[in-house]
């Protein structure tokens, strides 16, 4: 351990006490739930749908990888495009973790947060390493500060989001640097502005004012079959659209976003499977003011 650091990972509330006996899967599973991550690679051809982020330095966790031994850094930074989680205290936390052992448990706290690629960078004693920047609200940087439950339960979903993204599997006995707000340089990263814009309660932009009036719509997802599905089916009830045109669908790799113009309903959801985005496909029922999703899932 160098001078001046901190191991934080004794003292910090261990998420992974709250899951014992659930499989590698329902963990990984547990963790998309409560992800909300923006990809940060090189934007698509549509370049106007995205926008860069430029990161604060907040503070740097060392660890490493558990496959190469590497030291790695995890550059924890802020930036006021990022959304703020929804408020809710340790006691809620810990009690939605403890709720999670149940499949049919729903999740509804998501931590937004943009991760960034690798980049190769020179520890203080001249070697090799990789650092990776994690950008999340200066809010909650505030809320994990103050909370070791918050700082370990953060973590947790860190060194997950990593592994899915990158496929890197890191040590979970962290340090956090006291004397480091960051390692190497930090570069400004590309987020989707239709996610920012859809979050950002504060803003005065009207367009973030008609997302703010927009209601949730009643909506079903169906597994078929139900065991080991090939297919999830989504029926999203919109009774106050009248065309197809005016229903935008956005299908991820495990996430579903379905909003309307007029922005009267919006529906950002994340699901328990990954999808074949590429095949998935929708229908609006005129008559019924019923929008079809079909999603295949990935299989491994």
């Amino acid at each position: 351990m160098e001078q001046g650091d901190t191991d934080r990972t004794s003292e910090l509330f261990n998420v992974g006490s709250k899951l014992e006996g659930m499989s590698d899967e329902e963990i990984q599973e547990l963790y998309q739930n409560l992800l909300t991550s923006n990809d940060s690679n090189t934007p698509p051809a549509s370049e106007h749908n995205w926008s860069k982020i430029k990161p604060t330095p907040g503070c740097c966790i060392k660890t490493k990888n558990t496959k190469t031994n590497e030291k790695v850094f995890i550059n924890i930074c802020t930036s006021s495009s990022v959304p703020t989680p929804d408020s809710i205290t340790e006691e809620k936390l810990l009690k939605m973790l403890d709720n999670l052992e149940n499949p049919n448990q729903m999740v509804d706290y998501k931590v937004p947060m943009s991760v960034g690629p690798p980049h190769a960078e020179i520890d203080n004693k001249g070697n090799g390493c990789t650092a990776y920047d994690v950008i999340i609200s200066p809010n909650y940087l505030h809320t994990i500060n103050n909370s070791k439950i918050f700082f370990g339960f953060f973590m947790s979903i860190v060194f997950e989001a990593l592994l899915n993204k990158h496929e890197v599997d890191l040590e979970r006995k962290w340090i956090l640097l006291k004397t480091k707000k960051f390692l190497g340089s930090l570069d400004n990263q590309a987020v989707r502005k239709q996610t920012l814009i859809q979050e950002l309660p504060s803003s005065t932009s009207p367009l973030v004012s008609e997302v703010a009036s927009a209601k949730k719509p009643k909506f079903e997802i169906v597994k078929e079959p139900e065991n080991d599905p090939d297919f999830l089916i989504a029926e999203i009830k919109l009774p106050e659209i009248k065309s197809a045109k005016s229903v935008i669908v956005d299908v991820g790799k495990d996430r579903l976003v379905v909003c309307t113009r007029p922005k009267l309903y919006e529906l950002d959801i994340f699901l328990p499977y990954s999808l074949v985005q590429e095949e998935c496909g929708s229908q609006f029922n005129i008559q019924s003011h019923i929008l079809t999703i079909t999603m295949p899932v990935l299989k491994h």
